[in-house]
């Protein structure tokens, strides 16, 4: 038994940062599990041409791709933990890694290496899981997220992660919906402008799509408090 939880934890840590040829299977396996999630997510994120977007934890690259078919001329960037997972993304974001329009980095989320109110979405899927406890990466998306900028998570719900057994409390934080809003509140998202909704993916898969609206104080004392039909913390 305890050969078998041993593999289960060996894969829950690939997926938290893809290393080796190992990691090389894992990137492709995220790419087909995150396909639906990733739609889903920049359906919601909703980015545009001349816009600037980031993505934290991009993986094998595929969401990338799909964000910049989307915003002709306009700037993509990513932050990985994994150097497999730049490889894998440069190669089939080929042209436009090497046109300037992607900028890839492997680093951690918390410094980011940007400037307060760089982007004007922020992307995250299937990430959250690895996050500090201390929340300091959810407040460095906050930092770089413009006035008025868009950020998106999806995670996978507590409920359907439990009958994981890769999944574990070692390599994973999981969160209900209450658990995913108090974590962009402590980022400094307003409760006001946070909408969580429950999705249900294939094979019976239950997640959360957030999106978070960052509004400035300034522009919050003018402005009344918006409400969501959607379920919310």
């Amino acid at each position: 038994m305890r050969v078998v939880e041993r593999i289960w934890h060996v894969l829950g840590g690939q997926l938290r940062n893809p290393r080796g040829a190992t990691g090389s299977i894992v990137g492709w396996l995220m790419a087909w599990i995150n396909d639906e999630p990733n739609r889903l997510a920049i359906d919601a994120l909703d980015p545009h041409p001349g816009e600037t977007v980031l993505e934290l934890g991009f993986g094998p690259g595929w969401g990338l791709r799909t964000i910049a078919a989307r915003t002709r001329g306009a700037r993509v960037y990513g932050v990985d933990h994994s150097m497999r997972m730049i490889e894998q993304a440069t190669r089939i974001n080929e042209v436009a890694v090497s046109k300037g329009r992607m900028v890839l980095v492997q680093g951690p989320f918390s410094p980011l290496p940007w400037i307060d109110r760089t982007f004007d979405k922020v992307l995250l899927v299937n990430v959250a899981y690895f996050f500090d406890s201390h929340d300091r990466d959810i407040s460095e998306a906050y930092r770089v997220l413009c006035s008025c900028g868009r950020l998106v998570i999806y995670v996978t719900s507590r409920e359907t992660m439990e009958k994981w057994p890769f999944a574990g409390p070692g390599t994973h934080r999981t969160f209900d919906a209450l658990d995913l809003g108090r974590l962009l509140e402590h980022a400094g998202f307003q409760r006001s402008h946070i909408t969580i909704t429950p999705v249900t993916l294939a094979l019976g898969v239950e997640g959360f799509i957030a999106t978070a609206e960052k509004v400035d104080f300034a522009i919050r004392h003018h402005e009344p408090a918006r409400f969501h039909a959607s379920q919310r913390p």
